[in-house]
């Protein structure tokens, strides 16, 4: 199978496996009362530590609501009242008519990084309605959960951390920017020998054609050719695969972490070492410039899906530069022949190759635009992230093609 064609169904499948692992799953059926007036209740019966919990407090009366949570609930967690809670949590809920709110517990994701059963209670001593405690379970984050994030996507969101930390202005934007030169400067080597293979198996294309051609009865015979032709020529056919497994979880962890940048269960990840106490997510600037990078598609996200479109056409034009080109196969027709028994065989070479002409077409046209339409529909800090990326790896294919032309 092309190469080309096994990193892609590699990006699916690690993609897949991500949004499996870290997408919110279908919700449990939380403590809901159905009674009018005042309603408090969990979203979810279960979430999984660090996630804040998110209690929906309901104003079905036909006046305002005023709450404090430091006197107005008790929180206890197995059966213990947990008490001496931050101040900015003590600030007054002011709940209209009519109108839902999100019980603000931010400010204990300290107490909600322990699992365990949790129930809140709302003192309703100069309220006439009786309300039913809330109770809701803080469960442990399973094995693979815990080691991805361990290994992924604490790493990552730490120098993400420290860079929002100490840039002017904690910037989103040169945040990203920066956090896309890091990884880069990471994947260097691996990526380096990603683009090395591929040239070279761009290169050795006639004399693959040429091993397939003179062998094509014997596949046997074509596979032991093969091998000796990638030791004598130096190619690792699936050289290209080790970098793609690694950018793939790192994309998927900074979606994450850019999309819930503001949300306190992250304090859970980050190093003693690097956690500094005078900075707060209130303070990260989203604008980059005149762009709000969470924004999604119009004029800006048209844009930028060009701008990556265009600077992905250029890496993948880089990338047949020098190298032989082949005629492909669209113009030959199936052949079946007599083999030496004189039993009618299809040309399965003609059959399984893919056609050289289609797969430069796919990298030139059809992968910029399927890159600018993901663009588009993702928030604008996704087509920075990507665009800078491709840059770095235009340059990197541009020293490259300069050792294959010499």
């Amino acid at each position: 199978m092309n190469e080309k064609f096994l990193n892609f169904a590699l990006f699916f499948l690690i993609l897949l496996l991500g949004l499996n692992l870290f997408l919110p799953k279908a919700s449990k059926e939380g403590s809901i009362q159905t009674q009018s007036g005042f309603i408090m209740r969990s979203v979810t019966h279960s979430y999984v530590v660090p996630n804040i919990p998110s209690i929906e407090l309901i104003n079905h009366t036909s006046t305002w609501i005023s709450l404090h949570p430091c006197t107005d609930f008790i929180l206890y967690r197995y059966s213990q009242r947990l008490s001496d809670f931050p101040e900015l949590f003590c600030s007054s809920v002011y709940i209209p008519s009519w109108v839902t709110k999100i019980l603000p517990l931010g400010e204990l994701y300290q107490v909600f990084s322990h699992p365990g059963d949790y129930i809140i209670e709302r003192i309703t001593a100069s309220w006439s309605q009786k309300i039913p405690p809330v109770t809701f379970v803080q469960e442990e984050q399973g094995m693979m959960r815990s080691f991805l994030s361990t290994v992924f996507y604490a790493p990552v969101y730490n120098i993400f951390y420290a860079l929002l930390a100490y840039l002017p202005w904690h910037n989103l934007g040169w945040a990203i920017i920066l956090l896309t030169f890091v990884i880069r400067l990471i994947l260097l080597v691996p990526q380096h020998q990603m683009l090395v293979s591929q040239k070279k198996m761009q290169v050795i294309q006639p004399k693959i054609k040429e091993i397939q051609e003179k062998n094509k009865w014997d596949q046997a015979k074509i596979g032991m050719e093969m091998l000796e032709l990638y030791k004598k020529e130096g190619v690792n056919p699936m050289g290209s695969c080790l970098p793609l497994l690694i950018q793939m979880p790192i994309l998927i962890w900074l979606y994450w972490i850019i999309t819930s940048v503001t949300d306190p269960a992250n304090y859970y990840y980050i190093y003693s070492f690097v956690l500094q106490s005078w900075f707060h997510f209130g303070l990260i600037d989203q604008l980059f410039y005149w762009i709000n990078l969470q924004q999604i598609g119009w004029k800006t996200g048209i844009i930028f899906a060009l701008l990556v479109a265009s600077a992905q056409y250029l890496q993948a034009r880089l990338s047949f530069a020098y190298t032989w080109e082949g005629k492909g196969n669209k113009n030959e027709k199936k052949i079946i022949e007599k083999n030496e028994k004189g039993e009618f065989v299809s040309n399965w070479v003609q059959d399984f190759l893919p056609d050289p002409d289609m797969m430069k077409n796919m990298m030139l046209y059809f992968f910029p635009l399927m890159i600018a339409v993901t663009t588009f529909f993702f928030p604008m800090w996704v087509g920075v992230y990507w665009f800078i990326g491709t840059v770095f790896v235009i340059i990197q294919q541009w020293v490259v093609n300069i050792i294959f032309k010499k």
